[in-house]
């Protein structure tokens, strides 16, 4: 059998009659147009379950389909596959947000107690000899000092950007040298 030798109409009424070859036909005349629709949703990275999902509803669309509405088969399942890819991208949004929301906290109740680090008073010594003459000033002034950016900054003269940078790098510097 073509496909090209039946309009929809035909071929929809021969799979209600329960031919599997004709359903085989509706398939290969819309393989591309859901393949279509999938790169449309952006949805190429699940391809497989997106095209496996729009043949079941192919199929549904097919057993529903009234010709009585005066709507061609193809905008009725265009519609139909279009709402399916928004509910499935909108769910797949909302579980990704639910994971980045609820893993942060999950992962700190888990890694809270393993947190406890155990440094010896020399290895802390040596790792705040690699910084520089002004990072060390800046740690004892605002770390040591618990002082805040803004007096820091007032105290060493100079800008607060300048600051958060050389905090920056020193938490960058221990972090590395206690790591090792």
């Amino acid at each position: 059998m073509n496909f090209r030798d039946y309009n929809d109409f035909e071929i929809i009424k021969l799979i209600k009659e329960g031919d599997d070859e004709a359903f085989q036909l509706m398939v290969y005349k819309y393989k591309f147009f859901i393949a279509k629709k999938i790169k449309q949703f952006n949805l190429v990275y699940d391809f497989d379950d997106c095209y496996q999902e729009a043949l079941i509803l192919l199929h549904k669309s097919v057993i529903k389909f009234d010709e009585n509405y005066n709507k061609t088969f193809t905008r009725f399942f265009e519609l139909n596959l279009i709402n399916y890819y928004i509910s499935y991208k909108k769910k797949k949004n909302n579980y990704f947000q639910l994971v980045q929301e609820t893993l942060p906290a999950k992962t700190l109740s888990v890694f809270e107690e393993a947190k406890v680090f155990n440094y010896l008073d020399d290895e802390i010594h040596r790792a705040i000899n690699e910084l520089s003459d002004f990072e060390k000033q800046v740690y004892q002034i605002k770390v040591i000092g618990l002082k805040t950016v803004r007096e820091t900054a007032q105290e060493l003269k100079t800008n607060e950007k300048r600051i958060y940078n050389a905090l920056d790098r020193i938490k960058k510097k221990i972090k590395i040298h206690l790591i090792r």
